[in-house]
């Protein structure tokens, strides 16, 4: 980002938490300031500046969750910034990807009933927790619910302990605050077709699991290139969360020589499809577990509290 003298400017190394609207920089301030009215509650607001060696079109960016919804403003070389505002009611899902240094928060929201569409954070790892918290407040209010209650975390930790040492820790550490998981499967990359001395990755490998409120998929990188046969190292997890208040259907089927769990996730003004692909030999486990999360879906569903702006 270059200032008006042709020098960069000082946006910092990390992301950083901002106690008001006005101790947003330039050119992001005035955006923001007039994009939040007058009604909203600013539970979190959090800037992060742009990195260039993650990715040299990053853009600075404000993410504010209120009590209402959330509001993302990014800026670029030309001091111009956009936004991307939305309610809960209309919120999708959120996913964060975490692989060594590099960070992204990925919200899918749908608006004026076109589309779903994406707007993303980037930022450092090193401070992850400010985007674990600010998942969480998103995460509560696309349920509605305005505070939680700490929960003994023996469950959480039973299906932990079936799993593959870092699926366990990503469980411990990516399921949300006052939930607790229920059901968990593992299952291994998916290899493709072996050619010399190497093979494709069709699909990475990934742990679906079942909490109070929602379906949470916790996956590897996928790797786009061709790798060498045996267990390539991947250093990261993508953790998707997918409310049980936005889950419309869950239907199992077959492709070519996997399985295939398409989830279909649903709000008043779009729906969003993901295929998760899994060997086939793990489909009755699979079955299983989505067997849970449709009986706690239907439970959960049932007795939710209604979000006061819906």
């Amino acid at each position: 980002m270059i200032g008006a003298k042709g020098q960069p400017k000082n946006w910092g190394l990390f992301a950083r938490r901002l106690k008001t609207p006005d101790q947003a920089p330039e050119p992001l301030r005035p955006a923001l300031l007039e994009s939040l009215v007058p009604e909203d509650i600013v539970r979190l607001l959090v800037f992060s500046p742009p990195d260039r060696a993650m990715d040299e079109d990053s853009e600075p960016t404000i993410l504010a969750v209120t009590d209402h919804g959330w509001l993302a403003v990014s800026g670029s070389d030309s001091g111009s910034a956009k936004l991307a505002r939305c309610d809960f009611a209309q919120t999708v899902l959120v996913e964060m990807t975490s692989i060594l240094l590099y960070g992204l928060l990925r919200i899918d929201f749908a608006a004026g009933g076109g589309p779903v569409q994406s707007t993303t954070v980037l930022f450092n790892t090193v401070t992850r927790g400010l985007f674990q918290e600010a998942t969480a407040l998103l995460l509560n209010g696309m349920d509605g619910v305005t505070a939680v209650t700490l929960l003994e975390s023996k469950e959480t930790r039973s299906v932990a302990n079936t799993l593959p040492l870092k699926f366990c820790n990503a469980l411990l550490e990516f399921t949300p605050m006052g939930q607790r998981a229920l059901a968990a499967v593992h299952w291994p990359c998916i290899p493709g077709q072996k050619r010399l001395w190497f093979q494709s990755e069709l699909a990475p490998q990934a742990t679906l699991a079942v909490t109070d409120r929602e379906l949470l998929l916790i996956s590897e990188e996928k790797a786009w290139r061709r790798m060498r046969p045996g267990r390539t190292p991947k250093y990261g997890n993508i953790v998707t969360h997918c409310p049980f208040s936005r889950l419309e259907t869950l239907r199992i089927g077959e492709y070519a020589d996997m399985g295939t769990l398409d989830v279909r996730l649903r709000v008043a003004e779009g729906s969003e499809n993901l295929k998760i692909l899994f060997p086939r030999e793990r489909r009755l486990a699979v079955q299983d577990l989505i067997d849970v999360a449709s009986r706690h879906a239907a439970a959960w569903n049932r007795g939710r509290p209604v979000p006061s702006h819906t």
